[in-house]
């Protein structure tokens, strides 16, 4: 039986919606998990046949979605000659009064290969590089577009692509902490909602930033969405960040849409980040709170890198794999069994509950859902655990996540309290529990 058969992809006739709870997102009336990857380039540099082959080699490692950036991210991308250009290109530049019809016929296209395929588009809209007053147009101050230009834009991202049916992320990677910006997204926000209604919404922005309570309560925004990110830190706010976004009013899915990315580096160039450290940001996202979905990226993939070619974000993320070589990076099939996981035991709607994690020598995560009926527990490094939960008449499934295959610990109840022996293996692992 494929799991995943004909889920995840929102459209027309079958749209994402926001479950009762607020907590999760269904389709045709079952939970979904959004598993995304991450190829902000992909309008700009890949071709189409490019794209169909990652996008059904992603379906085949499980992903259901695709985060993509409408306009080229200026001050973070690799450079060749084949890249698009969304705007007329005059003396160098670009002519903003003059966006490139082949350019969006061409994006177009491609978000209907992906619906075809069985994938959601998220569509970052308006990267900070073309919003005024923020720290990437500071780096560009040329790409900043005014209010008109704004609006002429929005108008053709909804003729373009709202009967497609993707996921509108107003905002990418800001601060959130300039008046000039907030009005433009919350503009774009309603502008986007009202033109296209059956359209989740969202926003992207720093791992630093703090969503303002207006936005937070605003009713034409569907999801709360956070990166962790990729420098020092990254561990803290994996689970810091979703329990913040899990606790807003009004209650909300909560979608981790920038993890750190599979060969990223960090540390100021000391390491890169590996599937072990995905795997990690990923599933305590998950059992914090951010059970909408997940954002996957690889290190070369994302920018649709070529080899030899320059990456003007090297100062911060070294230089990316080929892109070719970035989609064969394993944690792509990790993230894949997360969300055959999180759809099979129903994993969606978990709760923090460290205060039921009674040993915890290997930094583990629990989370349980509101009912008390279903649980998940990550081990970062394979330890005893201990917990302060009676789980006699429960299932166990444990799975050695490094391997992507079932193991079996014991463990034993008493007193109340439930031990697991130390698993015999240096992977990290996941305990499933269902009453």
């Amino acid at each position: 039986m494929d799991l995943f058969a004909g889920r995840g992809s929102a459209t027309a006739r079958h749209p994402l919606r926001v479950a009762a709870s607020g907590r999760h997102l269904e389709q045709d009336g079952r939970p979904v998990f959004l598993l995304a990857d991450t190829l902000w380039a992909a309008f700009s540099r890949m071709t189409e046949a490019e794209w169909a082959d990652a996008l059904r080699l992603r379906r085949r490692q499980g992903f259901n979605a695709v985060q993509v950036s409408v306009l080229p991210i200026a001050h973070d991308r690799s450079l060749g000659s084949g890249s698009r250009a969304p705007f007329r290109e005059v003396d160098g530049g670009w002519d903003l009064d003059a966006p490139d019809p082949a350019y969006f016929d061409r994006a177009r296209a491609m978000v209907a290969t992906a619906g075809d395929l069985g994938l959601t588009v998220v569509l970052v809209v308006l990267w900070c590089n073309y919003v005024p007053d923020t720290w990437g147009s500071t780096r560009t101050p040329e790409l900043a577009l005014d209010d008109a230009r704004t609006e002429r834009y929005l108008d053709l991202v909804l003729e373009r692509f709202a009967d497609l049916g993707p996921v509108l992320c107003v905002s990418g990677d800001d601060s959130l902490d300039s008046p000039v910006a907030l009005a433009r997204y919350r503009s774009a926000l309603h502008r986007l909602k009202a033109g296209a209604p059956d359209c989740m919404t969202t926003l992207h922005s720093t791992p630093s930033a703090v969503l303002p309570d207006d936005l937070a309560a605003d009713p034409a925004l569907d999801l709360y969405a956070y990166q962790s990110g990729h420098d020092d830190g990254w561990e803290e706010r994996s689970a810091a960040l979703p329990e913040r976004y899990a606790a807003l009013e009004p209650v909300r899915p909560v979608h981790s849409m920038e993890p750190c990315y599979e060969g990223h580096g960090f540390g100021g160039g000391r390491e890169r980040h590996d599937a072990r450290n995905v795997r990690r940001a990923s599933w305590t996202g998950l059992l914090a709170g951010a059970g909408a979905g997940l954002g996957y990226a690889a290190h070369g993939a994302w920018s649709w890198h070529r080899s030899g070619e320059d990456f003007n974000g090297e100062h911060f993320s070294g230089i990316p794999l080929p892109a070719a070589r970035a989609l064969e990076l394993p944690g792509a099939w990790d993230v894949g069994l997360l969300r055959r996981l999180v759809e099979q035991h129903g994993l969606q709607d978990l709760r923090p509950r460290q205060d039921l994690v009674l040993e915890n020598r290997s930094g583990a995560r629990l989370g349980v859902s509101p009912d008390g009926q279903r649980a998940a527990a990550y081990l970062p490094y394979a330890f005893r655990l201990r917990l302060a939960l009676d789980l006699d008449g429960w299932s166990v499934e444990t799975w050695d996540l490094a391997h992507g295959r079932r193991d079996h610990v014991a463990w034993t109840v008493d007193g109340g309290r439930t031990t697991f022996e130390q698993p015999e293996t240096t992977a990290d692992l996941v305990h499933v529990l269902r009453r």
